[in-house]
């Protein structure tokens, strides 16, 4: 059909103002669209970031939590957080204290995204050099050495007593040292025999299966500070934490709930600090003020840990 013959004649201004009003609304819905996306992901955003925020404090709370119970005369210095964007950095400072000296211990660093994750991001750990046919290669973490435990029930080669090194060093040096007892004792009998020189209480955490375990296939396994359990304070202190983590401790719930029933012979016993047997210690001090313990019975082995000038 030609022009002369269509039956309403084509009104080009009219199609025109619809062209316009169409491209308007077009625009308008972009904008629209765009003004809600920037909404919802601004909102997202704060949620997101709310909920990081909220993750970080708990896991570093809990981590600081364990940490008390968790690594043989070890103790924090403080959390510092760094945030970017979309994620936040948790950096915690470790120390060790010896005779009244701190000594840098490493640092625990996690990192959180708004996004709910969050991972650890570990340190070198303890090293040392030597070759297999080496009676004992010490280890080391931070240029120190690291303090090594013998259970009372382990079967071992060789046990190491490194007492002797104390006439080797200056005696305004402080040192670190682990003692491993013959048994369990009693948290009065420690204090009776090592007073003022306790720095921190090494607790039998084990059970009889894991003790089996470990005389069946190793003859050398010698537990290092990073991986005891037991307390610098009191033992009331450390069994809160294992009651409280156990209810609610994220990664940690597990292990909790497994020490406390080693503790307790699976509930036969209660959980009181009477009933704990300390299998070790660590003690701190000028070399002359641990030499005293040389005549020790109740020491099965001994070893070096960090040292430092006292002044």
């Amino acid at each position: 059909m030609n022009k002369e013959n269509e039956f309403f004649p084509k009104d080009l201004d009219f199609e025109k103002l619809v062209k316009k009003a169409k491209k308007r609304s077009m625009i308008k819905m972009v904008l629209i669209s765009l003004v809600i996306t920037l909404i919802v992901i601004t909102g997202l955003y704060f949620i997101g970031d709310r909920v990081m925020i909220m993750k970080m404090e708990k896991e570093t709370d809990l981590d600081s939590t364990w940490n008390d119970i968790m690594g043989a005369n070890i103790e924090e210095q403080g959390t510092i957080y760094n945030y970017s964007p979309t994620s936040a950095t948790a950096k915690t400072k470790i120390v060790k204290n010896v005779g009244g000296v701190p000594i840098p211990w490493g640092e625990q660093e996690k990192v959180f995204t708004i996004f709910g994750t969050s991972r650890l991001i570990t340190n070198n750990g303890a090293s040392g050099s030597g070759s297999i046919e080496d009676e004992r290669i010490p280890l080391y973490y931070q240029g120190e050495r690291v303090v090594e435990f013998f259970h009372p029930q382990l079967n071992y080669k060789q046990i190491f007593d490194d007492r002797a090194l104390l006439n080797n060093i200056d005696d305004n040096s402080v040192v670190e040292m682990a003692f491993s007892f013959n048994k369990g004792y009693s948290i009065e009998e420690v204090n009776q025999v090592f007073k003022e020189q306790l720095a921190w209480y090494w607790v039998d955490t084990f059970n009889k299966d894991v003790i089996k375990e470990l005389n069946d296939f190793s003859r050398g396994y010698t537990i290092l500070g990073f991986e005891a359990y037991g307390f610098q304070n009191t033992a009331s202190n450390f069994i809160s934490i294992l009651e409280m983590v156990k209810e609610d401790g994220g990664n940690y719930q597990n292990d909790a709930e497994e020490i406390i029933n080693n503790l307790t012979n699976q509930g036969k016993m209660k959980l009181e600090p009477q009933n704990l047997k300390i299998i070790g210690v660590v003690v701190t001090g000028k070399p002359s003020d641990l030499i005293k313990f040389n005549d020790k019975s109740m020491i099965r082995g001994a070893t070096l840990g960090a040292t430092t000038d006292q002044y």
